[in-house]
């Protein structure tokens, strides 16, 4: 009994033990206080202009431009995974950052950035296609307004542009945007002959996405599509 009951008061010290050293590593938050150190360091050379990149294709060329000069202060700092580098262009402070591909990560970068930091602007460049033969290899181009595509309302089979769409009454979706309509680039001997050509994939209508502005209510959702 003496031996299981020692046996017993170890195994509780254990995992009070164990508790205590979550307690203190939960006790810094998602960001160490050495980290936090370093951020508010590197911030006092804010505010900068934010550089956001996608990948180091595009953004080496940058690092490697004798425009870039990297800062004496804390030239690189890594935090949750993004590695912050700051510097100056000219007479410009910058702070660059390479998110990687895809939208989750380019909105999950942007707001680690924004919120770390003192920003007072964004540039975000990267590689793109386009359907404008004025357009060269090389041109440079600075889009008036831009939209992301990716949030769609998909109509159910049967039903056509007049049809209200699930939840259009409660302002969920709209038929504001337009669609896009599988049908209509049905290629072959169906082309042209709306029953043969007719697609059960239907109809994508596009959606606007919602935003919560700093200047707004929590939790009271706004609309935007184009973005300018």
């Amino acid at each position: 009994m003496a031996g299981g009951g020692t046996q017993h008061l170890l195994q509780v010290a254990a995992v009070l033990a164990a508790a205590v050293v979550l307690m203190a590593t939960a006790s810094e938050g998602f960001i160490s206080k050495k980290t936090w150190s370093a951020i508010r360091r590197a911030d006092r050379d804010g505010p900068f202009v934010g550089l956001v990149v996608p990948n180091a294709y595009e953004m080496v060329p940058v690092l490697n431009s004798p425009d870039f000069k990297p800062s004496s202060n804390i030239p690189i700092l890594d935090v949750q995974g993004r590695r912050f580098r700051f510097g100056t262009i000219g007479s410009q402070n910058v702070v660059m950052v390479m998110t990687g591909l895809s939208m989750l990560n380019a909105g999950l970068t942007t707001q680690l950035l924004l919120s770390l930091f003192r920003v007072k602007g964004i540039v975000h460049w990267g590689i793109a296609g386009n359907a404008n033969e004025d357009l060269q290899i090389g041109d440079v181009t600075i889009p008036e307004s831009w939209a992301h595509l990716s949030l769609w309302n998909w109509q159910r089979h049967g039903d056509g542009p007049e049809n209200e769409l699930p939840l259009e009454n409660a302002g969920d979706y709209t038929r504001e945007y337009g669609f896009l309509n599988f049908s209509d680039y049905t290629v072959g001997q169906d082309a042209g002959n709306p029953e043969l050509a007719a697609n059960t994939l239907n109809s994508v209508w596009y959606q606007p996405e919602e935003i919560f502005p700093i200047s707004g209510t929590p939790e009271e959702r706004q609309h935007a599509f184009w973005c300018p």
